[in-house]
């Protein structure tokens, strides 16, 4: 298979044929630049990781097949290889529905939208942390529904006790936890929150974008013990599996109604009553390739790797430094310097980024791609110890 350095240097060969100081090439040749930054082995600043080479590969089938799944009876083998992964998914996550979506922004009002639609609770009220992804608070207005946050512990974790305060006080239509927070990659406790929306007779999603990569490895799954009894889940392969967007899924208790409402006459069946529309192979194919070339312990593998590496960082800055510190169970590691740094140089070249928990300011780094490494990381730092 071609490596992703002969990738770049075909795309680098057709710019030979422009001329040098044609405006287009430039453009492309700073494309090019950009996108190798995922593939630094210092590149920790984002959950934006370095795509697998199987998963290019799959993109590029998507966009040369360009099928529509509105219309599946016309593709029966992209179908085919859309339910095969669907069941996969189902199966590890005990869950007995699921669909693709361009992105957990869309399974979180998916889910929430069926929260509305079946529930038995009188008000318009959700809860979640103060650390849920901005996408709840968003499809929560669009809605019409009330979004409360609830505060998070010294860990980032939803705070138990108030959310059940809360509850007593007005029973919600649904509760998210988020499964890996995007500012410190905190897990909420899934098992108590389960509980307590299940006491409330409330829906309960799990926000999993980030962190629900953890069920691929048999070494780090306990951390989501507990999320097969939840109604909803979603989880983004492009995020902590190597893919690129826009692969994501939501899983489900309760299989979705046709929308037979409405009069659709150029189908032959009648679309979901999910937020999405037309689609193809884009969402799946490259994570088919992924597993079919590769197989799935490579994903094993990578997570293990890249977490291995977020527990030798967090290890060695503990041990080197008397700075703050908080390392979570997804490869998120968030510090502050125990004096004034000014770490700006670091941020601009992708090493870390700023987050805040607790609404205190903090660096992070996330090791988001199996090609970051911790030494690189540490070796930045060192100076300002």
């Amino acid at each position: 298979m071609t490596a992703l350095s002969e990738i770049f240097s075909l795309l680098q060969n057709q710019l030979s044929a422009l001329p040098k100081d044609a405006p287009s090439a430039k453009l492309i040749q700073q494309l090019i630049t950009e996108g190798r930054l995922h593939h630094k082995i210092s590149w920790a600043g984002h959950m934006t990781p370095a795509i697998e080479q199987p998963a290019l590969l799959g993109q590029l089938l998507a966009g040369l097949h360009n099928g529509n799944m509105l219309s599946s009876e016309l593709y029966p083998q992209l179908a085919a290889i859309e339910q095969q992964l669907l069941d996969w998914f189902c199966q590890l996550f005990e869950q007995p529905f699921a669909h693709f979506t361009h992105g957990s922004s869309y399974g979180n009002l998916d889910a929430l939208w069926q929260a509305r639609e079946r529930s038995k609770n009188s008000s318009n009220v959700v809860y979640g942390s103060q650390a849920a992804h901005y996408s709840i608070s968003k499809a929560c207005r669009i809605l019409g529904l009330n979004f409360q946050a609830i505060p998070t512990n010294e860990f980032g974790q939803i705070d138990v006790k108030a959310l059940r305060t809360a509850c007593q006080n007005t029973a919600p239509i649904a509760i998210v936890v988020t499964a890996g927070t995007s500012s410190c990659g905190a897990i909420d406790p899934i098992p108590t929150c389960i509980n307590i929306a299940k006491e409330f007779n409330s829906w309960c999603h799990i926000d999993a974008a980030w962190g629900g990569a953890l069920m691929l490895s048999l070494k780090h799954q306990h951390h989501l013990s507990g999320i097969a009894q939840a109604d909803s889940v979603c989880i983004d392969p492009h995020k902590a599996l190597g893919q690129p967007k826009p692969c994501s899924l939501l899983l489900y208790k309760k299989s979705l109604t046709n929308s037979s409402d409405i009069d659709v006459d150029y189908l032959t069946q009648s679309p979901k009553q999910t937020i999405g529309g037309s689609y193809g192979g884009e969402l799946f194919l490259p994570l088919w390739c992924s597993l079919i070339l590769s197989g799935k312990q490579s994903f094993s593998d990578r997570i293990n790797q890249r977490l291995e590496q977020a527990e030798l960082f967090a290890h060695a800055l503990k041990k080197q430094s008397d700075w703050w510190e908080l390392q979570s169970a997804t490869g998120i590691v968030c510090f502050r310097p125990s004096t004034a740094v000014d770490l700006t140089h670091l941020i601009n070249s992708g090493l870390l980024s700023k987050a805040k928990v607790n609404g205190q300011e903090v660096y992070r780094v996330v090791f988001a791609s199996h090609t970051s490494q911790a030494r690189p990381l540490l070796t930045a730092l060192k100076s300002y110890f």
